[in-house]
């Protein structure tokens, strides 16, 4: 008789540390996984202008100057005026940049804006996100289990993994002759 009360105090422990050992001892793996890639397009025409700043002639670019030549009373000065030719052609000038905006751990923004006589034209862009995935694998995994075998042996028991090794009780019972026994094994995970 005092036989079973040891094995039913083994059950239970087996029991107990089984939900207990479920949550107890956890390893957490961080991955960056990259999430698929969204193509955008932004219509120019819809943009509202925040503020607009009427600029100086003077801060003007030295590139859209040209020089002059005065003659007065045979002194010559020399005088720089706005290259109107020069100016236009580049308001004329379409320009279509492309960038990075940022590429951390928040995933990757491309930009292709297009820019034409001062305005926007067009901005298009790519953004791939990166998701920060948390695994939590417990480093023990318990387990229970129940079996039979056509000896007439039934069995019931548990154990733990550590990583791809396991331990197992059982605790045995012979249907025929009414019989007790004990099985310790050990399992591989492949």
């Amino acid at each position: 008789m005092k036989t079973k009360y040891w094995l039913l105090l083994i059950l239970i422990a087996f029991i107990v540390g089984f939900f207990l050992g479920k949550d107890a001892i956890v390893k957490q793996e961080v991955e960056h996984v990259k999430g698929e890639t969204v193509y955008g397009s932004l219509n120019p025409d819809f943009l509202t202008v925040k503020k607009e700043f009427k600029g100086n002639i003077k801060f003007l670019p030295y590139i859209f100057w040209k020089g002059d030549t005065v003659k007065i009373n045979e002194i010559e000065y020399i005088s720089t005026i706005p290259d109107t030719a020069k100016i236009v052609e580049d308001f004329l000038v379409k320009r279509e940049y492309k960038f990075t905006v940022f590429d951390n751990e928040n995933g990757k923004l491309d930009a292709s804006p297009v820019v034409q006589f001062n305005r926007l034209k067009s901005f298009d862009y790519t953004f791939t996100p990166i998701k920060e995935v948390i695994t939590k694998k417990p480093i023990f995994e318990p387990f229970l289990s129940t079996s039979y075998s056509t000896f007439g042996t039934a069995g019931i028991g548990g154990g733990f993994f550590y990583r791809n090794t396991g331990v197992e009780y059982n605790y045995l019972f012979n249907t025929f002759d009414r019989n007790f026994g004990h099985q310790l094994g050990i399992k591989v995970k492949f």
